[in-house]
C-alpha cells in the first residue's frame, strides 16, 4: 500500500516529484539551491534527505525505505585510468544512493517512458496492464534482473505520455470560440482578399514553432501545386478536336472580312500550334466551308464524328480527313503546352512565398456554430471541417481515452531523459533492462534533479540509521 501524500504538486512546498507534471516543472525551476547555512551537521542530513526522497520513492513509508536501502553503493573501478596520463573525473558516487530503486518494476515503466509518473507506473502495473518475459506480473516492487524484458500495453502508454482528452462539453466549447474566430476571418476575406492574403504572408513566424514553420510552409506549397495539376488535368481534358476546331473558327470570326487571316491571331493556343490552326483555317476557307459560320461546339462535334462515306461528294470527305489528321496532332501538341505551361507555374520547396491567387477567398466557406444540445445527446451528431481540424477538438475517435489524433503531454520535452541502463523501443513499448546503473567517472546512472552534495548528506543519514 503507497503512503498517502496531500497536495502532490504544491507551488508553495516546492517539493520535485518523479512526475512530468507542468506544476512540478515550475517547481523544478524556482527550486532554489539547497543551502546549509547555520545549520547543524543533522539538519543538514535531514534536509537533504527530505528533498531528495520527494523525488526518489515518495510514495514509499520511510520505514520501507530503509529496508530496501544498501550502504555498499555499486560503481565501476577504471584500472587504466592513471595510464592515460590525464586527469580523471571522480565518480559521484552519493548519487547511487537511490539505485535500489531503479530496479523496481514502477521505477523502470517511469525510467522508460512509459507512464507520466511513479504513482501511474504502479496503476498499469496493478492493472494487469504490464508484462516482463511475457508474464503478466502485477507486483509493482517485482526486481528486474539483467536481461529482462518489459512491457506495457500500446494505448497505456498513449494515455500516459498523451494530452488529456478533454470532456464533451468542453470541446464544444473550444470548437464553437474556434469556429467564431474562423468565421471572421472568412468574412474579412471575402471583403479584403488581396490585403488578407498579403497580411498571410507576412505574418511573423512564431517562436514556438520550431521546424512546424518549414513544414506548414511545404504543406502549403504541396497544395498549390495540387490544385495547379487538377486544373491542368481538366484543360487537357478539355482540349479535344472538337474544342480546338471551334477554338479555331471563333478567334478567325473576331477579324473583319476585309482583313486577311493569319498565323498570330492564334498565338493564344500557343506559339507553336498557330501554323496548324491557320492551316486549318485556310482549308476550310478555300471550300467556303459552313463551319465558318456555324462554329459552336456542338457543330463541329457534328461534323468530326461524320464518316466518310456519309459525305456528298469525295471532296468534302477527303476535306474532313485531312482537317480531323491536322486536329489529332494539334491536340496533342496542345496538351504538351498545357503541361509545360503548368510545370513552370508550379512552386519549389524552397519557395518562402506562394503568389497571390483570385480563387483564395472563394474556396473560404463559413461554418455553422456547433449544436450544444444535440451533440450533447448524440456526439457523432458533432459536424467540424476546419482546415486544420476534422471533428471533435480532442474528440476525433471517442472511443479512445487519450487525445485524439493523439498528442504529446506538455512540456514533455523537458523530462524525455532517457536511461543508459535500459535500452527501449517507443515503436513497440518494449524495454530491455540491461543491468543495475551504477557509477562511472563523471556519471551516475541513476537519474536525479539533486546534485551530488544533496545526495551526499542523504547518504550519511541513513547510512548511519538505515543499519
Amino acid at each position: 500500500m503507497p503512503r498517502r501524500t496531500q497536495q502532490m504538486n504544491s507551488m508553495s512546498r516546492g517539493r520535485v516529484r518523479a512526475s512530468m507534471n507542468k506544476f512540478n516543472l515550475f517547481n523544478l525551476y524556482k527550486k532554489p539551491t539547497i543551502s546549509y547555512h547555520g545549520k547543524t551537521i543533522y539538519q543538514q542530513k535531514w534536509t537533504a534527505k527530505a528533498e531528495t526522497r520527494a523525488y526518489h520513492g515518495e510514495h514509499l513509508t520511510e520505514s520501507r525505505w530503509k529496508q530496501i536501502f544498501k550502504p555498499n553503493l555499486e560503481s565501476v573501478a577504471q584500472l587504466d585510468a592513471s595510464l592515460k596520463g590525464v586527469e580523471v573525473a571522480p565518480t559521484p558516487m552519493p548519487l547511487q544512493t537511490y539505485a535500489a530503486l531503479e530496479k523496481r518494476l514502477e521505477f523502470a515503466l517511469f525510467r522508460a517512458m512509459f507512464a507520466s509518473s511513479v504513482r501511474q507506473a504502479r496503476q498499469f502495473i496493478l492493472g494487469g496492464h504490464v508484462k516482463v518475459n511475457g508474464v503478466v506480473v502485477k507486483h509493482p516492487s517485482f526486481p528486474l534482473q539483467s536481461g529482462d524484458v518489459f512491457n506495457v500495453k500500446p494505448e497505456k502508454v498513449l494515455l500516459a505520455m498523451g494530452r488529456v482528452k478533454p470532456g464533451l462539453e468542453q470541446a464544444i466549447k473550444v470548437d464553437n470560440n474556434q469556429i467564431s474566430v474562423w468565421n471572421k476571418y472568412v468574412k474579412t476575406a471575402h471583403a479584403n482578399p488581396r490585403e488578407v492574403w498579403e497580411l498571410k504572408q507576412n505574418k511573423p513566424k512564431s517562436l514556438n514553432q520550431g521546424d512546424q514553420s518549414s513544414a506548414s510552409n511545404k504543406e502549403m506549397i504541396r497544395k498549390f501545386n495540387q490544385v495547379i495539376d487538377k486544373e491542368m488535368i481538366k484543360q487537357q481534358k478539355n482540349t479535344t478536336r472538337e474544342s480546338m476546331l471551334s477554338k479555331i473558327l471563333s478567334l478567325a470570326s473576331k477579324h473583319g472580312e476585309d482583313t486577311p487571316v493569319t498565323a498570330d491571331i492564334f498565338n493564344e493556343l500557343g506559339k507553336g500550334n498557330a501554323f496548324k490552326c491557320n492551316e486549318i483555317y485556310q482549308k476550310l476557307a478555300e471550300s467556303k466551308h459552313i463551319l465558318l459560320k456555324q462554329f459552336s461546339i456542338e457543330d463541329a462535334k457534328r461534323f468530326i464524328s461524320t464518316k466518310s462515306t456519309e459525305f456528298a461528294t469525295k471532296e468534302e470527305a477527303k476535306l474532313a480527313t485531312v482537317v480531323k489528321q491536322t486536329l489529332s496532332e494539334l491536340v496533342k501538341t496542345q496538351q504538351e503546352y498545357i503541361r509545360v505551361s503548368s510545370q513552370g507555374k508550379k512552386l519549389s520547396e524552397s519557395t518562402k512565398t506562394i503568389p497571390y491567387s483570385s480563387d483564395f477567398s472563394k474556396n473560404l466557406k463559413i461554418h455553422k456554430k456547433l449544436d450544444k444540445d444535440a451533440i450533447v445527446e448524440d456526439e457523432s451528431k458533432a459536424t467540424v471541417n476546419l482546415p486544420w481540424q476534422k471533428g471533435l477538438f480532442g474528440r476525433q475517435d471517442p472511443s479512445k481515452p487519450f487525445f485524439t489524433p493523439w498528442t504529446p503531454r506538455p512540456f514533455i520535452g523537458c523530462f524525455a531523459i532517457l536511461p543508459s541502463h535500459i535500452e527501449i523501443s517507443f515503436n513497440t513499448c518494449h524495454a530491455v533492462y540491461l543491468r543495475d546503473p551504477v557509477a562511472r567517472p563523471g556519471h551516475s546512472e541513476v537519474i536525479s534533479p539533486f546534485p551530488d552534495h544533496a545526495h551526499e548528506r542523504a547518504y550519511m543519514f541513513y547510512a548511519r540509521k538505515g543499519l
